[in-house]
């Protein structure tokens, strides 16, 4: 075997062992912080809110009966808002909503 011969495989040995050491194991994702609690700033509940706002002048039982997507509990808050002065902020007529649609 002539030495050129085997500088070739040498160094097509060390490049292979290069590329495979390249696509060693992932690299670590960074850690997920939960989100803040307390106040508007975290994650509203909407059943806290519905038992807190909603109540004060329906049954639970009459909103329970109510089957509506999320852009009709949005219409039905909004109306509540604009008509009927339900005193709720952006955020919790949007968790409310979502929640009333999802249950």
């Amino acid at each position: 075997m002539s030495i050129r011969v085997r500088m070739t495989a040498i160094v097509a040995v060390l490049l292979s062992m290069l590329l495979l050491a390249g696509c060693g194991g992932a690299a670590t994702p960074d850690p997920v912080t939960p989100p803040a609690t307390g106040g508007t700033a975290g994650v509203l509940d909407g059943s806290t809110l519905v038992d807190t706002v909603c109540t004060k002048c329906h049954s639970r039982d009459r909103i329970n009966q109510a089957s509506k997507d999320l852009v009709g509990w949005q219409s039905t808050i909004n109306r509540m808002v604009s008509q009927h002065g339900a005193v709720v902020t952006t955020e919790e007529q949007s968790a409310i909503a979502i929640y009333l649609s999802n249950r």
